[in-house]
Protein backbone atom coordinates (compact mmCIF):
# COMPACT_ATOMS: atom_id res chain seq x y z
CA UNK A 1 0.00 0.00 0.00
CA UNK A 2 2.97 2.65 0.70
CA UNK A 3 4.48 1.89 -2.90
CA UNK A 4 1.19 2.38 -4.10
CA UNK A 5 0.96 5.51 -2.40
CA UNK A 6 4.10 7.52 -3.37
CA UNK A 7 3.88 6.76 -6.88
CA UNK A 8 0.17 8.47 -6.59
CA UNK A 9 1.90 11.62 -5.07
CA UNK A 10 4.92 11.74 -7.59
CA UNK A 11 2.51 11.39 -10.12
CA UNK A 12 0.10 14.22 -9.11
CA UNK A 13 2.96 16.51 -8.27
CA UNK A 14 4.00 16.01 -12.00
CA UNK A 15 0.60 16.76 -13.14
CA UNK A 16 -0.95 19.66 -10.91
CA UNK A 17 0.16 22.38 -8.83
CA UNK A 18 -1.24 21.12 -5.55
CA UNK A 19 1.22 21.27 -2.08
CA UNK A 20 2.45 17.62 -1.09
CA UNK A 21 0.93 18.49 1.99
CA UNK A 22 -3.02 18.27 0.24
CA UNK A 23 -1.83 15.72 -1.75
CA UNK A 24 -0.99 13.45 0.75
CA UNK A 25 -4.40 14.43 2.82
CA UNK A 26 -5.89 12.81 -0.53
CA UNK A 27 -4.53 9.94 -0.82
CA UNK A 28 -4.78 8.78 3.02
CA UNK A 29 -8.71 9.57 2.14
CA UNK A 30 -8.21 7.40 -0.52
CA UNK A 31 -6.89 4.66 1.16
CA UNK A 32 -9.34 4.53 4.05
CA UNK A 33 -12.16 4.47 1.08
CA UNK A 34 -10.55 1.39 -0.25
CA UNK A 35 -10.32 -0.30 3.14
CA UNK A 36 -14.01 0.28 3.68
CA UNK A 37 -15.02 -1.06 0.47
CA UNK A 38 -12.70 -4.38 0.88
CA UNK A 39 -14.52 -4.87 3.97
CA UNK A 40 -17.72 -4.46 3.41
CA UNK A 41 -17.15 -6.82 0.60
CA UNK A 42 -15.69 -9.57 3.25
CA UNK A 43 -17.62 -12.04 5.85
CA UNK A 44 -18.64 -11.37 8.31
CA UNK A 45 -17.68 -14.07 11.34
CA UNK A 46 -20.82 -14.88 11.56
CA UNK A 47 -22.27 -15.36 8.16
CA UNK A 48 -21.70 -18.32 5.82
CA UNK A 49 -19.00 -18.55 3.63
CA UNK A 50 -20.76 -16.88 0.67
CA UNK A 51 -21.26 -14.06 3.31
CA UNK A 52 -25.33 -14.75 3.94
CA UNK A 53 -26.99 -15.74 7.27
CA UNK A 54 -26.57 -18.82 8.53
CA UNK A 55 -30.13 -21.02 7.85
CA UNK A 56 -31.08 -21.91 11.25
CA UNK A 57 -33.11 -25.25 10.83
CA UNK A 58 -36.61 -25.12 11.98
CA UNK A 59 -38.57 -27.65 14.14
CA UNK A 60 -42.11 -28.78 14.87
CA UNK A 61 -43.66 -25.52 16.19
CA UNK A 62 -41.18 -22.83 15.22
CA UNK A 63 -42.51 -19.62 13.49
CA UNK A 64 -40.91 -19.80 9.83
CA UNK A 65 -38.62 -16.62 9.52
CA UNK A 66 -39.18 -13.66 6.66
CA UNK A 67 -35.75 -14.81 4.91
CA UNK A 68 -37.71 -18.21 4.34
CA UNK A 69 -40.96 -16.80 2.43
CA UNK A 70 -38.48 -14.06 0.24
CA UNK A 71 -35.85 -16.37 -1.17
CA UNK A 72 -35.86 -16.90 -4.68
CA UNK A 73 -35.74 -20.96 -5.46
CA UNK A 74 -35.37 -22.11 -8.73
CA UNK A 75 -38.09 -24.21 -9.71
CA UNK A 76 -40.04 -26.86 -12.55
CA UNK A 77 -43.58 -27.69 -13.72
CA UNK A 78 -44.31 -24.09 -12.09
CA UNK A 79 -48.91 -23.49 -12.51
CA UNK A 80 -47.61 -20.08 -14.03
CA UNK A 81 -44.59 -21.66 -16.28
CA UNK A 82 -41.89 -20.00 -13.88
CA UNK A 83 -38.15 -21.02 -13.57
CA UNK A 84 -38.04 -18.96 -9.98
CA UNK A 85 -40.79 -18.84 -7.98
CA UNK A 86 -40.95 -17.64 -4.03
CA UNK A 87 -42.94 -18.82 -1.33
CA UNK A 88 -44.29 -15.44 -0.70
CA UNK A 89 -46.95 -16.11 -3.26
CA UNK A 90 -48.18 -19.45 -1.18
CA UNK A 91 -48.19 -17.58 2.23
CA UNK A 92 -51.78 -17.17 2.52
CA UNK A 93 -52.90 -20.74 1.38
CA UNK A 94 -54.35 -22.77 4.71
CA UNK A 95 -51.37 -25.53 4.31
CA UNK A 96 -48.19 -25.41 2.69
CA UNK A 97 -46.67 -29.40 1.99
CA UNK A 98 -43.13 -29.80 1.28
CA UNK A 99 -42.20 -32.82 0.12
CA UNK A 100 -38.39 -33.55 0.01
CA UNK A 101 -37.81 -36.39 -2.36
CA UNK A 102 -34.97 -37.89 -5.24
CA UNK A 103 -35.64 -39.97 -8.57
CA UNK A 104 -33.99 -43.25 -6.98
CA UNK A 105 -36.48 -43.25 -4.31
CA UNK A 106 -39.27 -45.50 -4.71
CA UNK A 107 -41.07 -44.60 -1.74
CA UNK A 108 -40.92 -41.06 -2.34
CA UNK A 109 -42.19 -41.62 -5.69
CA UNK A 110 -45.20 -44.15 -4.38
CA UNK A 111 -46.19 -41.28 -2.11
CA UNK A 112 -45.98 -38.63 -4.79
CA UNK A 113 -47.56 -40.90 -7.06
CA UNK A 114 -50.98 -41.32 -4.66
CA UNK A 115 -50.74 -37.84 -3.50
CA UNK A 116 -51.36 -36.56 -6.46
CA UNK A 117 -54.13 -38.54 -7.68
CA UNK A 118 -56.35 -37.41 -4.44
CA UNK A 119 -59.11 -34.27 -4.13
CA UNK A 120 -56.05 -32.50 -1.86
CA UNK A 121 -53.56 -32.12 -4.86
CA UNK A 122 -56.13 -30.09 -6.25
CA UNK A 123 -57.57 -28.45 -3.12
CA UNK A 124 -56.96 -24.45 -3.55
CA UNK A 125 -56.17 -24.57 0.38
CA UNK A 126 -53.45 -26.62 -0.33
CA UNK A 127 -49.94 -25.79 -1.82
CA UNK A 128 -48.09 -28.52 -2.36
CA UNK A 129 -44.35 -28.49 -3.53
CA UNK A 130 -41.51 -31.26 -4.15
CA UNK A 131 -37.84 -30.28 -3.46
CA UNK A 132 -34.63 -32.49 -4.42
CA UNK A 133 -31.77 -31.64 -4.90
CA UNK A 134 -31.25 -32.89 -8.35
CA UNK A 135 -31.00 -30.66 -10.94
CA UNK A 136 -33.11 -30.10 -14.41
CA UNK A 137 -31.98 -33.05 -16.36
CA UNK A 138 -32.71 -35.70 -13.38
CA UNK A 139 -35.92 -34.12 -12.98
CA UNK A 140 -36.89 -33.73 -16.94
CA UNK A 141 -36.00 -37.60 -17.32
CA UNK A 142 -37.88 -38.66 -14.61
CA UNK A 143 -40.89 -36.90 -15.21
CA UNK A 144 -40.39 -38.27 -18.97
CA UNK A 145 -40.94 -41.44 -17.76
CA UNK A 146 -43.56 -41.07 -15.17
CA UNK A 147 -45.45 -38.29 -16.67
CA UNK A 148 -46.71 -36.57 -13.21
CA UNK A 149 -45.44 -32.96 -13.79
CA UNK A 150 -46.04 -32.11 -10.19
CA UNK A 151 -44.55 -28.50 -9.10
CA UNK A 152 -40.99 -28.83 -8.04
CA UNK A 153 -38.00 -26.89 -6.41
CA UNK A 154 -34.92 -27.92 -7.86
CA UNK A 155 -30.78 -27.72 -7.48
CA UNK A 156 -32.17 -27.08 -3.65
CA UNK A 157 -29.97 -26.39 -0.66
CA UNK A 158 -31.76 -23.33 1.02
CA UNK A 159 -35.20 -25.40 2.20
CA UNK A 160 -33.36 -28.63 2.95
CA UNK A 161 -30.86 -25.94 5.34
CA UNK A 162 -34.08 -25.05 6.88
CA UNK A 163 -35.03 -28.89 7.04
CA UNK A 164 -32.30 -30.53 7.30
CA UNK A 165 -32.75 -34.76 6.59
CA UNK A 166 -31.55 -38.35 6.65
CA UNK A 167 -34.30 -40.23 4.87
CA UNK A 168 -36.83 -39.67 2.53
CA UNK A 169 -39.67 -39.26 2.40
CA UNK A 170 -39.62 -36.07 4.40
CA UNK A 171 -42.50 -34.32 4.74
CA UNK A 172 -42.78 -30.72 5.96
CA UNK A 173 -46.57 -28.55 6.66
CA UNK A 174 -46.35 -25.27 7.23
CA UNK A 175 -49.84 -23.73 8.64
CA UNK A 176 -50.02 -20.08 9.47
CA UNK A 177 -46.43 -19.14 9.13
CA UNK A 178 -45.62 -22.12 11.25
CA UNK A 179 -44.48 -25.62 11.22
CA UNK A 180 -47.20 -27.67 11.97
CA UNK A 181 -45.13 -31.15 11.53
CA UNK A 182 -42.53 -32.73 10.17
CA UNK A 183 -43.54 -36.62 9.02
CA UNK A 184 -43.14 -39.34 7.13
CA UNK A 185 -45.00 -39.91 3.79
CA UNK A 186 -48.48 -41.34 4.98
CA UNK A 187 -49.38 -38.15 6.06
CA UNK A 188 -50.13 -37.52 2.70
CA UNK A 189 -53.14 -39.87 2.73
CA UNK A 190 -56.86 -38.10 2.41
CA UNK A 191 -57.97 -38.67 6.01
CA UNK A 192 -54.78 -37.59 7.52
CA UNK A 193 -54.32 -34.26 5.27
CA UNK A 194 -57.85 -33.46 6.79
CA UNK A 195 -56.68 -33.75 10.00
CA UNK A 196 -54.11 -31.52 8.64
CA UNK A 197 -56.43 -28.63 8.12
CA UNK A 198 -57.71 -29.07 10.85
CA UNK A 199 -54.39 -28.23 12.01
CA UNK A 200 -54.00 -31.64 14.17
CA UNK A 201 -52.03 -34.71 13.23
CA UNK A 202 -51.25 -38.47 14.44
CA UNK A 203 -48.09 -37.72 16.74
CA UNK A 204 -46.74 -41.02 15.43
CA UNK A 205 -46.59 -39.88 11.59
CA UNK A 206 -43.78 -37.21 12.91
CA UNK A 207 -40.45 -38.00 11.90
CA UNK A 208 -37.10 -36.31 13.07
CA UNK A 209 -33.88 -37.59 11.63
CA UNK A 210 -30.75 -38.21 13.67
CA UNK A 211 -28.09 -36.59 11.65
CA UNK A 212 -25.58 -36.78 13.78
CA UNK A 213 -25.01 -40.28 13.08
CA UNK A 214 -21.12 -40.96 12.31
CA UNK A 215 -20.75 -44.37 10.14
CA UNK A 216 -17.34 -44.47 11.35
CA UNK A 217 -18.03 -44.87 14.61
CA UNK A 218 -18.98 -48.01 16.63
CA UNK A 219 -22.76 -47.90 17.81
CA UNK A 220 -21.70 -47.10 21.80
CA UNK A 221 -19.42 -44.40 20.78
CA UNK A 222 -22.67 -42.50 19.07
CA UNK A 223 -23.57 -39.55 21.02
CA UNK A 224 -26.96 -39.57 19.85
CA UNK A 225 -29.35 -39.76 23.13
CA UNK A 226 -31.79 -42.11 20.99
CA UNK A 227 -29.21 -44.48 19.50
CA UNK A 228 -28.12 -45.14 23.28
CA UNK A 229 -31.82 -45.70 24.46
CA UNK A 230 -32.35 -48.25 21.59
CA UNK A 231 -29.31 -50.31 22.67
CA UNK A 232 -31.72 -53.24 23.82
CA UNK A 233 -28.14 -55.32 25.15
CA UNK A 234 -24.36 -55.39 24.21
CA UNK A 235 -22.35 -59.07 24.51
CA UNK A 236 -19.31 -59.75 24.52
CA UNK A 237 -17.80 -63.04 23.30
CA UNK A 238 -14.91 -64.23 25.04
CA UNK A 239 -12.18 -66.99 24.65
CA UNK A 240 -10.31 -68.43 27.62
CA UNK A 241 -8.13 -65.89 29.61
CA UNK A 242 -4.96 -67.13 30.90
CA UNK A 243 -4.45 -66.12 34.72
CA UNK A 244 -7.80 -65.78 35.44
CA UNK A 245 -10.02 -68.17 36.95
CA UNK A 246 -13.75 -69.75 36.44
CA UNK A 247 -16.42 -67.33 38.12
CA UNK A 248 -19.04 -65.57 36.91
CA UNK A 249 -21.79 -62.69 38.60
CA UNK A 250 -25.03 -60.83 38.17
CA UNK A 251 -25.09 -57.51 39.17
CA UNK A 252 -27.95 -54.34 38.71
CA UNK A 253 -27.32 -50.77 38.86
CA UNK A 254 -29.49 -47.73 38.64
CA UNK A 255 -29.69 -48.10 34.74
CA UNK A 256 -28.27 -51.12 33.98
CA UNK A 257 -27.93 -54.64 34.24
CA UNK A 258 -24.36 -56.86 33.64
CA UNK A 259 -23.62 -60.86 33.64
CA UNK A 260 -20.61 -61.94 32.96
CA UNK A 261 -18.91 -65.62 33.01
CA UNK A 262 -15.20 -66.63 32.17
CA UNK A 263 -13.41 -69.61 31.80
CA UNK A 264 -16.38 -72.03 31.65
CA UNK A 265 -17.01 -75.05 29.76
CA UNK A 266 -19.95 -74.35 26.97
CA UNK A 267 -22.09 -76.76 29.20
CA UNK A 268 -20.92 -75.21 32.15
CA UNK A 269 -21.96 -71.89 31.28
CA UNK A 270 -25.41 -73.39 29.91
CA UNK A 271 -25.97 -74.47 33.04
CA UNK A 272 -25.70 -70.83 34.53
CA UNK A 273 -27.13 -69.27 31.84
CA UNK A 274 -30.66 -71.72 32.26
CA UNK A 275 -33.06 -71.72 35.10
CA UNK A 276 -32.67 -75.34 36.85
CA UNK A 277 -35.74 -76.86 35.19
CA UNK A 278 -33.62 -76.80 31.64
CA UNK A 279 -30.50 -78.57 33.28
CA UNK A 280 -30.93 -82.53 32.48
CA UNK A 281 -32.93 -81.41 29.39
CA UNK A 282 -29.65 -80.31 27.69
CA UNK A 283 -29.15 -83.17 24.88
CA UNK A 284 -26.35 -83.14 22.71
CA UNK A 285 -26.58 -83.35 19.06
CA UNK A 286 -23.00 -83.01 18.36
CA UNK A 287 -19.91 -85.37 16.59
CA UNK A 288 -17.36 -84.39 19.06
CA UNK A 289 -17.96 -83.01 23.13
CA UNK A 290 -14.39 -82.30 23.63
CA UNK A 291 -14.60 -78.80 22.77
CA UNK A 292 -18.24 -78.34 24.29
CA UNK A 293 -18.01 -80.78 27.59
CA UNK A 294 -14.94 -81.73 29.88
CA UNK A 295 -16.75 -84.56 31.48
CA UNK A 296 -17.61 -85.75 27.78
CA UNK A 297 -14.07 -85.78 27.34
CA UNK A 298 -12.17 -89.04 26.29
CA UNK A 299 -8.84 -88.21 27.80
CA UNK A 300 -9.33 -86.62 31.07
CA UNK A 301 -6.63 -88.37 32.90
CA UNK A 302 -3.72 -86.14 30.65
CA UNK A 303 -5.68 -82.76 30.73
CA UNK A 304 -7.00 -81.67 34.15
CA UNK A 305 -10.01 -79.20 33.70
CA UNK A 306 -7.82 -76.66 34.40
CA UNK A 307 -5.05 -77.47 31.50
CA UNK A 308 -8.74 -78.11 29.33
CA UNK A 309 -9.86 -74.63 30.18
CA UNK A 310 -6.63 -72.78 28.78
CA UNK A 311 -7.77 -74.52 25.73
CA UNK A 312 -11.68 -74.78 25.38
CA UNK A 313 -12.83 -72.59 28.24
CA UNK A 314 -15.17 -69.62 26.94
CA UNK A 315 -16.97 -66.59 28.33
CA UNK A 316 -18.81 -63.51 27.79
CA UNK A 317 -20.00 -60.07 29.12
CA UNK A 318 -23.62 -59.09 28.74
CA UNK A 319 -24.86 -55.57 29.59
CA UNK A 320 -28.72 -54.28 29.07
CA UNK A 321 -31.18 -51.65 30.84
CA UNK A 322 -33.27 -52.99 33.19
CA UNK A 323 -36.36 -52.83 30.89
CA UNK A 324 -34.91 -56.30 29.53
CA UNK A 325 -35.87 -59.32 31.95
CA UNK A 326 -33.51 -60.98 33.99
CA UNK A 327 -34.35 -64.45 31.80
CA UNK A 328 -34.14 -62.76 28.60
CA UNK A 329 -30.70 -61.42 28.95
CA UNK A 330 -29.36 -64.65 29.98
CA UNK A 331 -31.00 -66.39 26.87
CA UNK A 332 -29.67 -63.76 24.18
CA UNK A 333 -26.15 -64.15 25.50
CA UNK A 334 -26.39 -68.02 25.22
CA UNK A 335 -27.37 -67.85 21.82
CA UNK A 336 -24.18 -65.55 21.55
CA UNK A 337 -22.26 -67.63 23.48
CA UNK A 338 -22.67 -70.91 21.30
CA UNK A 339 -23.39 -69.13 17.93
CA UNK A 340 -19.80 -67.74 18.15
CA UNK A 341 -18.21 -71.22 18.84
CA UNK A 342 -20.42 -73.16 15.68
CA UNK A 343 -23.61 -74.37 17.58
CA UNK A 344 -26.95 -73.54 17.55
CA UNK A 345 -29.37 -74.79 20.17
CA UNK A 346 -33.37 -74.64 19.62
CA UNK A 347 -36.02 -75.93 22.45
CA UNK A 348 -38.42 -78.76 20.74
CA UNK A 349 -41.08 -80.85 22.32
CA UNK A 350 -39.85 -84.79 21.76
CA UNK A 351 -40.57 -88.19 23.03
CA UNK A 352 -37.86 -88.70 26.10
CA UNK A 353 -37.12 -90.99 28.65
CA UNK A 354 -38.22 -89.85 32.12
CA UNK A 355 -38.96 -90.76 35.59
CA UNK A 356 -42.58 -90.12 37.08
CA UNK A 357 -43.32 -89.80 40.45
CA UNK A 358 -46.72 -90.90 41.74
CA UNK A 359 -49.23 -91.99 44.28
CA UNK A 360 -50.11 -95.08 44.78
CA UNK A 361 -52.73 -94.63 46.83
CA UNK A 362 -52.02 -96.36 50.31
CA UNK A 363 -50.73 -93.40 51.69
CA UNK A 364 -51.28 -89.27 52.27
CA UNK A 365 -48.86 -86.96 52.14
CA UNK A 366 -48.13 -85.60 55.66
CA UNK A 367 -45.32 -84.06 56.96
CA UNK A 368 -43.97 -81.00 59.32
CA UNK A 369 -43.89 -77.82 57.35
CA UNK A 370 -40.37 -77.24 57.68
CA UNK A 371 -39.73 -79.76 54.99
CA UNK A 372 -39.40 -80.21 51.36
CA UNK A 373 -42.19 -79.39 48.83
CA UNK A 374 -42.44 -82.07 46.19
CA UNK A 375 -41.75 -79.33 44.10
CA UNK A 376 -38.29 -78.37 45.79
CA UNK A 377 -37.46 -82.31 45.41
CA UNK A 378 -37.94 -82.41 41.61
CA UNK A 379 -35.80 -78.96 41.70
CA UNK A 380 -33.09 -80.82 43.02
CA UNK A 381 -33.39 -84.49 41.05
CA UNK A 382 -33.67 -82.14 37.83
CA UNK A 383 -30.51 -80.55 39.33
CA UNK A 384 -27.61 -80.58 36.87
CA UNK A 385 -24.05 -80.52 38.46
CA UNK A 386 -21.17 -79.80 36.14
CA UNK A 387 -19.23 -82.84 36.59
CA UNK A 388 -22.26 -85.39 36.30
CA UNK A 389 -23.55 -87.18 33.01
CA UNK A 390 -26.64 -85.88 32.19
CA UNK A 391 -29.38 -87.06 35.41
CA UNK A 392 -32.67 -88.30 34.16
CA UNK A 393 -35.76 -86.29 33.76
CA UNK A 394 -38.20 -86.21 37.33
CA UNK A 395 -41.80 -85.27 36.73
CA UNK A 396 -44.58 -85.70 39.30
CA UNK A 397 -48.16 -86.98 38.34
CA UNK A 398 -50.83 -84.40 37.91
CA UNK A 399 -52.40 -86.38 40.89
CA UNK A 400 -49.84 -84.61 43.48
CA UNK A 401 -50.13 -81.34 44.52
CA UNK A 402 -46.62 -79.89 44.13
CA UNK A 403 -46.94 -77.84 47.73
CA UNK A 404 -47.26 -81.46 49.56
CA UNK A 405 -44.19 -82.07 51.63
CA UNK A 406 -42.08 -84.53 52.68
CA UNK A 407 -39.13 -85.43 55.02
CA UNK A 408 -36.37 -86.17 53.35
CA UNK A 409 -32.38 -85.21 52.56
CA UNK A 410 -31.99 -83.62 49.84
CA UNK A 411 -27.80 -84.30 50.07
CA UNK A 412 -29.00 -88.33 49.55
CA UNK A 413 -31.49 -88.24 46.50
CA UNK A 414 -29.01 -89.65 44.04
CA UNK A 415 -28.97 -92.86 45.85
CA UNK A 416 -31.87 -94.25 43.88
CA UNK A 417 -32.49 -97.05 46.80
CA UNK A 418 -32.59 -94.00 49.61
CA UNK A 419 -35.26 -92.33 47.06
CA UNK A 420 -36.98 -94.95 46.74
CA UNK A 421 -37.44 -95.53 50.57
CA UNK A 422 -38.55 -92.50 51.35
CA UNK A 423 -41.07 -91.71 48.79
CA UNK A 424 -43.11 -95.52 49.49
CA UNK A 425 -43.48 -93.84 53.37
CA UNK A 426 -45.66 -91.02 51.71
CA UNK A 427 -47.48 -93.63 49.38
CA UNK A 428 -44.99 -92.37 46.29
CA UNK A 429 -43.86 -94.35 43.73
CA UNK A 430 -40.98 -93.87 40.97
CA UNK A 431 -41.42 -95.62 37.26
CA UNK A 432 -40.19 -95.34 33.80
CA UNK A 433 -42.19 -93.94 31.48
CA UNK A 434 -42.00 -91.83 27.72
CA UNK A 435 -42.98 -88.02 27.71
CA UNK A 436 -43.74 -85.78 26.08
CA UNK A 437 -41.06 -82.62 26.81
CA UNK A 438 -39.72 -79.97 26.02
CA UNK A 439 -36.20 -80.39 25.36
CA UNK A 440 -32.96 -78.13 24.27
CA UNK A 441 -31.08 -79.60 21.27
CA UNK A 442 -27.86 -78.39 20.30
CA UNK A 443 -26.31 -79.29 17.23
CA UNK A 444 -23.30 -78.02 15.09
CA UNK A 445 -23.55 -74.89 13.28
CA UNK A 446 -24.68 -75.48 9.86
CA UNK A 447 -22.23 -73.61 7.30
CA UNK A 448 -23.82 -71.78 4.62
Amino acid sequence: MMKRSNSLIALLDKVVNIPVIQITILVILFNLVSMFSLSAQTPRKDSGADGLKIIKPLKIGDTVPDEFWTTALNSMYDRSNRNTVTLNELKNRKLIILDFWATWCGACIGSIQKYVKTDAYADADIAFLGVTYQDKEDVTKFNERFKLNFPTIIGDTVLSAYFPYRIIPHVVVIQQGKVLTIAHSEILLPENVQKLKGGKYEEYLAKSDILNFDKTKFILDQKNSRIKDAIKSRTVIMGPISGLSAFGSYKRTDSTQRLYLTNHSLLFAMYKLLDVYWHNRIFLKISNEDQFDYFGFEDQQKFPYTVWLTKYGAGLESIAPLNIPKKELKWNALIALLNTNGYDLAVVDKEVETKLIYPTGNKKLHAPADNVTIEELLKSLNYQQKDMRRVPIYLSSDLIDKQDRISIDLRRIRDEEYLQNILSKYGLKIKNQRAKQSIIEVTERRSL
